[in-house]
């Protein structure tokens, strides 16, 4: 029939709707015949609607749930291909789409008076009988496009088509897995074809994320375009009824150049009421005594590690690490004046390079001596020692062809690599435990080698076959197996050295590794205690100490403070007359900058100097002996004296009732604008009550993530009450105890304690030190009929010990804590994670989520190393489709399809579940990788069982004088060390914080 032939073109393209008796899908091309109808004008297109899912779906074919009533109905089936004039389908069909987070919804309901399918196997020819088709294009530039199909007897057809023209049918029917959920329901009854029907309809779903290869799910407001198509079989009718409800100009469902846009509608908003009272800004201490300023504002750099001057002029030598090119680090020149705006290189190396020292006689000899690390034998990297001869006046070039390599040990990791001259004309050069984590190597303590040091050496008088000598003054010449080069000892990652010319003073930084930050005045054959100590604190006490005692840090930091030290160097300038003689140095991650001055005996002044944004990398002075300050984000800073406040900030309240968050402390009533929420699982707190609230300033949005803390926007503030029933289990008796805010100022967060009054009306701000009250609980399980409860207001630095780096800060605001029902009152109970997105206040990273996902997913399959990214490649975005975006308003699942944390007392939940939320609230901001806490397990929740390093693992510290202890040993609490910890309040206990 004409049927037939205008079906064949659409056959050879792709999977049809109809075939021959004999389904063929490679049989040539045939036109239709001369008297077709020529093509009609495309109208204009209708653009139909994929609305929001509010309510649930059961698939059971009826579409009788009252989501359903949302849906646009779709009923326009017809054969437009016919020509002009309307050409209605002979059998109606009534069709209606909707969406969420997770699915793509479909129903549609067909007359049909023979209900006909003689397909029943998935993927098969389902187009041999009356059959439902969903075709699916996400982008209208894109070739990609999908086809699904539904017959009678419930079997279906999914199928991904890179292109039209690349293989149809054969080929990409089985080219990847999709979850389709159908359910059909007859009215009538199925291949009976002497009695009459009344029709059948389907009612199904697809998941978003087998769209993955055409950048998964829409945003809302996006646009696809879509067929609907349909094929009837009638008893007494030679050909299929056909109809679609797109304009088709031609008979070929496959002709999506004429398919009909669908716009996909979001969910309803939900009124934000905005947050425009906060007085939560600034600092309650006075501003810092100096500020940051920009020294070289027209000057580009990147990645700047460190700064010199040329001996004797005023140009200055930066060491930049490349962002890109073929060359890992460059030195580059440049004249030290305020509006310099360009900089020489000067040398290239494919080393990374960390430090230069001048040679005492470089005005006569030019040399200069570089400390790096890069490539060496047999794949390994080396950190090492290279003489070079430099241009004594400008343009100061290193002269590539006198290299010459000092000295060279394997490194990988803390690498040390600086170095500097001392007064006593000695080479003094750093060298870190050459791993990336916890001394893995042992050699902390090892004097046999030549990590984990400071060096010594006489590049004046070489010897031995060496490119320097030893001097004989160094302090384990004599010491038997021990590296005579070795000045001290015990270094995890010693990162910058420096010498004061005027007091002969050396100082070396040093970044601890979980929760310490040290600097130290450097001290003749000094054990620095790394790795058996960190700083002046027990680490891994198990380990064997070196034959020398304990040098304590001469300055030392809580990470609450500092995270990542960055040594300096003792200023002799003018312009900050009051920090003559004083070393300074500064913290990459927190941007705080400290002054210290040492006599020689003790230290007699330390204080914070200023708190800055930048990522402090390096400290240097310029020829006037000024300080220069590095931001390895790219730039030089000055400091100068902050000036008195042009326009003061407001003061930082000192009463709850002042911050903005509440519009009466008695009875405390929240600020509208502010978001109640709760936990999964609660930390512990000597069973104290706790509300929460997050306060968003104006239209600010936090960003979510998968994993760990969410990212929150500058003068947001996290707000948390704690109460304590002076008679238990007695309501009525609850007494507010303190409200903590924690909140990011400048960059950076900080926390905030404010303790109630006895009348319980308001309360006031404590000082940055930490406070502890006593209360007494009547309870008439407790000896006596009371108990005292010893409550620990915490000091601000105390609040950042758990709020950490390593947690992104904030520990109950986060996808695991957070996905749980909540009660906002007035019977509205929703949950939190898809009310926030209703509100309007997340902003999302789909493609981020799904490259997670799909990971997580091929990886719990048993897949490694390269077949795993070969299968995550096969699943994720296709080339030249449709990409996923990069922000979104939309969770990337419903909170059922999202990870959570269990109540640890929900009886309901598994007992691992319930163990394992109970350690991620309470020692996992700790217990994590990096995270602070110097046991090597891993408590994360999301950490598969066996990567934990938990179950009959040995404790690498203290035993306590548990038998045979381990770590957890199942079945035998006596031996469970973390379960002792957990138990008593003296020393060893665990968390430190809170009971």
């Amino acid at each position: 029939s004409l049927l037939t032939l205008a079906l064949v073109p659409w056959l050879v393209s792709g999977c049809s709707t109809y075939q021959s008796p004999k389904p063929t899908t490679d049989a040539p091309p045939l036109a239709l015949p001369k008297t077709a109808a020529p093509a009609p004008p495309a109208p204009a297109p209708i653009v139909f609607e994929c609305r929001w899912l509010e309510g649930s779906i059961t698939l059971d074919g009826k579409a009788d749930e009252p989501a359903w009533r949302r849906a646009q109905v779709i009923s326009n089936f017809a054969m437009p291909w016919l020509g002009a004039g309307a050409h209605p389908a002979p059998t109606a069909t009534k069709a209606r789409l909707l969406w969420d987070r997770d699915f793509l919804y479909f129903h549609a309901e067909m007359q049909d008076h023979d209900i006909y399918a003689s397909e029943t196997n998935h993927d098969g020819y389902l187009w041999l009988g009356d059959v439902f088709e969903i075709f699916l294009k996400p982008a209208k530039d894109k070739k990609g496009y999908y086809e699904f199909e539904f017959n009678p007897a419930n079997a279906t057809l999914d199928m991904f088509l890179p292109s039209r023209g690349g293989g149809g049918f054969n080929r990409f029917k089985s080219d990847g897995a999709f979850h389709l959920e159908s359910n059909v329901r007859l009215d009538g009854t199925l291949n009976n074809y002497l009695d009459t029907d009344k029709g059948w309809s389907v009612e199904g779903r697809i998941p978003w994320k087998n769209f993955a290869r055409t950048g998964g799910r829409p945003e809302p407001g996006e646009e696809w375009t879509f067929a609907l198509c349909r094929a009837d079989f009638s008893v007494g009718q030679d050909d299929p009824a056909l109809s679609t409800s797109a304009p088709l100009q031609r008979l070929d469902f496959h002709n999506f150049e004429s398919y009909s846009p669908l716009r996909f509608i979001g969910p309803a908003p939900e009124t934000r009421v905005p947050w425009n009272t906060s007085r939560v800004v600034g600092s309650p201490e006075p501003p810092p005594p100096y500020r940051a300023f920009v020294a070289f504002p027209n000057l580009k750099i990147e990645k700047p590690v460190n700064i010199y001057t040329a001996p004797g002029t005023d140009h200055l030598l930066l060491i930049e690490l490349q962002k890109s090119g073929a060359n890992v680090s460059r030195v580059r020149r440049f004249v030290n004046r305020p509006d310099v705006a360009t900089a020489d290189i000067v040398l290239e190396t494919p080393d990374t390079a960390f430090g230069l020292a001048f040679h005492p006689g470089f005005a006569t000899n030019g040399f200069v001596f570089m400390g790096s690390n890069g490539p060496g034998e047999k794949g390994r990297k080396f950190t090492r020692v290279t003489r070079f001869t430099m241009q004594r006046a400008a343009p100061f070039r290193f002269d590539p062809a006198s290299r010459l390599l000092l000295i060279e040990w394997p490194s990988d990791g803390h690498n040390g690599a600086d170095v500097c001259f001392g007064n006593d004309g000695m080479l003094y050069v750093t060298s870190g435990d050459g791993t990336s984590d916890s001394d893995d190597n042992v050699v902390g303590q090892d004097l046999s080698k030549l990590t984990a040091k400071v060096l010594r050496l006489d590049v004046n008088q070489p010897a031995n076959g060496q490119q320097y000598s030893v001097p004989r003054d160094n302090p384990f010449v004599d010491l038997a197996g021990a590296r005579p080069e070795t000045w001290a000892y015990g270094l995890r990652n010693p990162w910058k050295i420096s010498n004061d010319p005027e007091s002969g003073q050396i100082w070396v930084g040093e970044n601890g590794q979980d929760i310490w930050e040290m600097a130290r005045l450097l001290e003749r054959g000094a054990n620095y205690g790394w790795s058996v100590y960190e700083g002046s604190h027990p680490f891994y006490l198990a380990r064997k100490m070196g034959p020398h005692p304990l040098t304590k840090p001469t300055l030392e930091h809580h990470h609450s403070e500092a995270r990542s030290l960055t040594g300096g160097v003792v200023y002799r300038g003018s312009k900050l007359p009051a920090l003559r003689g004083v070393y300074i140095y500064g913290d990459y991650s927190t941007g705080k900058i400290w002054g210290a001055r040492h006599d020689g005996q003790r230290v007699t002044w330390h204080q914070e100097l200023t708190s800055t944004r930048l990522a402090i990398s390096g400290f240097g002075l310029d020829d006037q002996r000024d300080l220069l300050v590095l931001d390895h984000v790219g730039g030089i800073y000055r400091l100068e004296p902050t000036p008195p406040a042009t326009t003061p900030l407001p003061p930082f309240p000192r009463k709850l009732s002042e911050t903005g968050l509440f519009t009466s402390t008695k009875p405390l009533r929240a600020d509208a604008a502010l978001i109640p929420y709760s936990v999964n699982s609660p930390l512990w707190s000597d069973g104290a009550h706790k509300e929460r609230f997050l306060a968003l300033p104006g239209d600010t949005q936090i960003g979510f993530t998968h994993n760990r803390g969410w990212d929150f926007p500058e003068g947001a503030v996290l707000v948390k009450h704690f109460a304590l029933d002076l008679e238990a289990g007695n309501p009525a008796s609850r007494r507010r105890l303190e409200t903590r805010l924690l909140t990011p100022q400048q960059n950076e967060w900080v926390g905030y304690t404010y303790l109630w009054n006895d009348e319980q009306t308001d309360a006031t701000l404590l000082g940055a030190a930490a406070a502890d009250r006593e209360f007494t609980v009547r309870d008439a399980a407790a000896a006596g009929g009371s108990r005292t409860v010893k409550w620990h207001f915490p000091s601000r630095s105390e609040c950042m010990v758990c709020h950490s780096r390593a947690a992104k800060y904030v520990l109950g605001l986060t996808e695991v804590q957070m996905n749980r029902a909540h009660d906002y009152g007035g019977g509205h109970v929703e949950n939190q994670l898809e009310h926030l997105e209703r509100l309007g206040v997340l902003t999302i990273n789909p493609a981020a989520y799904e490259r997670d996902a799909v990971r997580r997913e091929l990886s719990a399959t048993g897949l490694k190393a390269e077949k795993l990214d070969a299968a995550v490649k096969a699943v994720s975005v296709n080339p030249g489709q449709r990409t996923i975006a990069e922000k979104s308003t939309l969770l990337p699942r419903s909170g059922a399809g999202l990870r959570k944390l269990a109540d640890p007392a929900d009886t309901t939940a598994s007992l691992e579940a319930r163990a394992r939320s109970y350690l991620q609230a309470n020692c996992a901001h700790c217990h994590v990788a990096a995270g602070g806490g110097n046991a090597q397990f891993d408590v994360d929740f999301l950490v598969e069982r066996d990567a934990m390093k938990l179950l009959n693992v040995a404790p690498v510290h203290h035993t306590f004088g548990l038998p045979d202890a381990r770590l957890i040993a199942p079945g035998a609490p006596e031996r469970s060390l973390l379960l002792h910890r957990l138990t008593h309040r003296d020393a060893g206990h665990m968390p430190p914080l809170a009971t």
